[in-house]
Parts: structure tokens; C-alpha cells; sequence
């Protein structure tokens, strides 16, 4: 009884292994079973093979953007064209206000030349008013100097001293007969050719071309 279920279970072993054979081969000859196929079928038995593939090394990681939509583009060009019309907006204020800021410095800067240039008018005019005001002091006390001494005195004084020009002022400033008497003190060749040059000046500044009152020639 037992040897007849040995034979029984061998022969269904070989039933079972002649099936799995067929099948096997049936796989290969479909094309559904491979060399590659049974390694990782092993595998799988051994509980070696991955439970996930590995991503491959080609595959890019990050997928690219999706163009963007008609209405996102119009709006970014809008976008766009508001922010350069902002800028060149205010490029323009900006050189409108440098340009008023220059035409303001430049206004000033002109009143000042102005101011400075009438400054220097009213300094040349007071200048010249004091200097003509210390020639006037210094003249006076000149004249009253050599109307107080004697003639020979003054009129060698006038001679070394003075100029041709300034002795012409004093003289015809001079009291007449103060003048006279120095005119007459004259002697010398030197001298009366000296007062002859005088005198002719004096009679140039006459305008009714006459001498001068009270100067007679040597």
C-alpha cells in the first residue's frame, strides 16, 4: 500500500516537472522568458532582487517649465511696457528738474557778478573821492605853506621840490600878488627859463588864451 503511493507521488512529481519544463520552454519560445529574466526570477526566490528600480541616470531631474499661456505672456508684456514707461517718466522729471535747478544756480550766480561788480564801482568811486579828497587836504596845506614864506624861499622850493604840473595848480590858486612876488624871485638864466615854462602852462589853461591874472614874465 505505501509502495504504490510512493509510485503514485513520483509519478505525480514528474507530471508536475514535465508541465513546468513545458512551460518554461514555452516561455523561451514566446519570447516572454529570457536569460536576464530567470537571473532576476532567482533572484526574487533568494530575496536578493530590489523591491524598486533605481531611477535611471538619463533621466533628467527636473522636468522643464510649461509654456506659458497666451494671457500670462500678454500680461507680462504689459507688465513690461508699464515699468519702462514708469522709468523713462521719471528719467524725464528728473532732467527737467536738473535742467530748473541749473537755470536757478545760473540766475544766482548773475546777481551775484552784479552785486559784486557794483560793489567794485562803489569801491573805485570811493576811492577815487578820497583820493582826490587827500590831494584837496594835501594842496590846501601846500598852498597855505608857500603863501606864508618868503618869495625866494618858495620859489626854490617850488623849483626842487614840486613838479611842473603842481607848481601850475599852486600859482594859479596863489593870491595874485603872492604869485608875482615869486614869479620876480626868478634871476638865474636857470631859473627864469624854469618860470617861463611855468608861465606858458599857465597861459595854455586860460581859455581866452591870455595870462593868468597877476603873473607877469620875468
Amino acid at each position: 500500500m505505501i509502495k504504490r503511493l510512493y509510485t503514485i507521488l513520483a509519478l505525480l512529481a514528474m507530471v508536475n516537472l514535465f508541465a513546468l519544463v513545458g512551460l518554461v520552454g514555452f516561455l523561451f519560445a514566446t519570447g516572454r522568458l529570457n536569460k536576464e529574466r530567470v537571473g532576476q526570477v532567482a533572484e526574487v526566490l533568494r530575496g536578493e532582487y530590489p523591491t524598486s528600480q533605481p531611477v535611471a541616470a538619463s533621466q533628467p531631474t527636473t522636468q522643464e517649465a510649461p509654456p506659458q499661456r497666451s494671457r500670462e505672456e500678454i500680461a507680462a508684456g504689459q507688465a513690461r511696457r508699464e515699468a519702462l514707461q514708469l522709468q523713462a517718466e521719471r528719467l524725464e522729471q528728473e532732467s527737467t528738474q536738473r535742467k530748473s535747478l541749473g537755470e536757478s544756480l545760473e540766475v544766482r550766480v548773475l546777481r551775484r557778478l552784479e552785486e559784486i561788480q557794483k560793489q567794485n564801482e562803489s569801491f573805485e568811486k570811493q576811492k577815487k573821492a578820497l583820493q582826490e579828497q587827500v590831494e584837496q587836504e594835501g594842496f590846501t596845506q601846500a598852498m597855505e605853506m608857500y603863501s606864508g614864506m618868503e618869495p625866494k624861499l618858495a620859489k626854490d622850493l617850488l623849483k626842487s621840490k614840486e613838479k611842473d604840473a603842481d607848481v601850475v595848480h599852486l600859482l594859479i590858486k596863489m593870491d595874485p600878488n603872492r604869485r608875482k612876488k615869486i614869479v620876480n624871485a626868478c634871476k638865474t638864466a636857470e631859473e627864469k627859463l624854469w618860470i617861463r615854462r611855468i608861465l606858458d602852462q599857465i597861459q595854455a589853461q586860460d581859455e581866452t588864451g591870455k595870462p593868468a591874472n597877476g603873473v607877469d614874465g620875468p
